[in-house]
C-alpha cells in the first residue's frame, strides 16, 4: 500500500543541522513504497526498508528507486543520513551525520545528482564497502530531494521537500547478540461489551543487532480456538536495545464496533478522534461472543542459529450486557405472563371444587 506524508526540512541552520524531523512509517515490508511531498515536489521511493547482510571486508549493493510524481522534470540530489528508534510505535528519528559516524564513508551512489522525469522510476545503486573491522548494525537513511540551485551553499535552506528510503545493514560478527523478550502483553479492557478487543504486544530487543520477529495471538474460548491474529505482519524491525509495541485487533463478532464513515470519509469528533458505530449485521448473528476468553501470544525470532519462541497469555471477558438485558426483560415478561395464566387457572379450579362439594352434600341430605 502506498503512503504519502508531508515533509519539511530544516533550513537556514547550516549543513551540520538535522535535516529531517519527521515521523516516517519505518518498518514496512520490502516492496512497499514511501512518499513525501510539499506543494511542488512529489517523490515516491521504493523499496522500504532495505535490509542488507554482509561480512567484514565484503562489498554489498542495493538498488533504490525514486519516482517524480509531478508534471515537470526535477533535478534531484542524493543525501546520506542516519536513523534511530524514536518511540515504541516503530517510527524513526532521522538525523545528520555525527562526528564518530565513520560508516558514512563506506557508502557511495551510482549518481549523486540526476534528472527525474515525471512518472518515471529512476534507479540509483547504493554500494557499501564494509571494512574488515566492522561489525553489528548500521542504519542509513537515503534522502532524495531537490538539488540546490547554482550559487546556493546552505543545504538546509535549499531543500523544500524530500523522500527517504531506510537501509539497515547487519555486518556479521561473532559478538552479535540476538535476544528478544515480551515485556508486556495487555488488553485494552478487562471486560468488553462488544468486539473489537484490542491487545498490545510490547517487545524489547535485548541484543546488539536488529531483529524482525513474527508471531500470532491465539484466541480461545474454553477448549475451542476462536481466532488466530498476526503479530507484525509487515515484518517490521526492532533496533537494538529498543522496544516496540504491536497492536492486534479481534473484531470478528456480532455485533461489533466499526469506524464510522460518511460518503467514504472517516467521521471524527472535535478532537480529531475516529468515531465508531455499532454494526448489527444479522448474517453474523452466530458470532455472538459471551463469556471468558484466553489470548495466547507466541512470537518467534532468529537468534542466528535457530528460531526461538517467546510467549505470554492473558484472559478477558465479553459480556454483552445490553443484549443480556433485553433477554432478561423478555424472560421477565414471559414469566409474568405464565404466572398470571397459572394463577387464573388455579383460582378457577378453587371455585369449581366448593361447588361440587355443595352438590354432594345436598344429595346426602335428601
Amino acid at each position: 500500500m502506498w503512503r504519502r506524508f508531508r515533509v519539511s526540512l530544516v533550513g537556514g541552520i547550516g549543513p551540520g543541522a538535522v535535516l529531517i524531523a519527521v515521523l516516517l512509517a519505518v518498518f514496512m515490508p520490502i516492496g512497499h513504497a514511501y512518499a513525501q511531498s510539499d506543494s511542488s515536489l512529489n517523490l515516491t521511493t521504493s523499496p522500504l526498508p532495505v535490509a542488507l547482510n554482509a561480512k567484514p571486508g565484503q562489498t554489498v549493493s542495493t538498488d533504490l528507486r525514486v519516482k517524480n510524481g509531478g508534471t515537470k522534470d526535477e533535478t534531484l540530489q542524493v543525501q546520506l543520513l542516519k536513523f534511530a528508534a524514536n518511540n515504541d510505535e516503530g517510527q524513526p528519528r532521522i538525523a545528520d551525520r555525527g562526528p564518530n559516524d565513520d560508516y558514512f564513508d563506506w557508502v557511495s551512489f551510482s549518481q549523486d545528482k540526476f534528472v527525474a522525469e515525471p512518472n518515471v522510476w529512476k534507479t540509483i545503486t547504493m554500494t557499501i564497502k564494509v571494512p574488515n573491522d566492522a561489525g553489528l548494525g548500521y542504519y542509513y537513511a537515503v534522502v532524495f530531494s531537490r538539488a540546490a540551485k547554482p550559487g546556493q551553499t546552505d543545504r538546509g535552506a535549499s531543500i523544500a521537500g524530500g523522500a527517504a528510503t531506510l537501509v539497515l545493514l547487519d555486518v556479521k560478527s561473532p559478538n552479535a547478540k540476538r535476544q528478544l523478550e515480551i515485556t508486556s502483553f495487555t488488553s485494552k479492557k478487562r471486560i468488553y461489551e462488544f468486539l473489537p478487543a484490542e491487545f498490545t504486544v510490547r517487545l524489547h530487543n535485548n541484543g546488539n543487532v536488529f531483529l524482525s520477529p513474527s508471531g500470532s495471538v491465539f484466541i480461545s474460548h474454553g477448549d475451542k480456538q476462536m481466532a488466530v491474529l498476526d503479530v507484525n505482519p509487515g515484518h517490521g524491525n526492532i533496533l537494538p536495545q529498543t522496544s516496540r509495541n504491536y497492536k492486534v485487533l479481534w473484531a470478528d463478532g456480532f455485533p461489533h464496533y466499526k469506524i464510522k464513515e460518511n460518503n467514504g470519509a472517516v467521521v471524527t469528533d472535535k478532537k480529531g478522534n475516529n468515531q465508531y458505530t455499532l454494526d448489527w449485521n444479522l448474517q453474523d448473528a452466530s458470532k455472538l461472543r459471551i463469556g471468558k476468553y484466553t489470548a495466547n501470544v507466541i512470537v518467534i525470532y532468529d537468534d542466528g542459529q535457530r528460531d526461538i519462541p517467546v510467549q505470554a497469555s492473558l484472559t478477558f471477558w465479553i459480556i454483552p450486557w445490553r443484549i443480556l438485558g433485553v433477554f432478561l426483560v423478555i424472560l421477565i415478561i414471559i414469566g409474568i405472563g405464565i404466572f398470571t395464566v397459572v394463577r387464573k387457572l388455579w383460582r378457577s379450579v378453587r371455585k369449581v371444587k366448593p361447588k361440587k362439594h355443595k352438590e354432594k352434600d345436598a344429595g346426602k341430605t335428601s
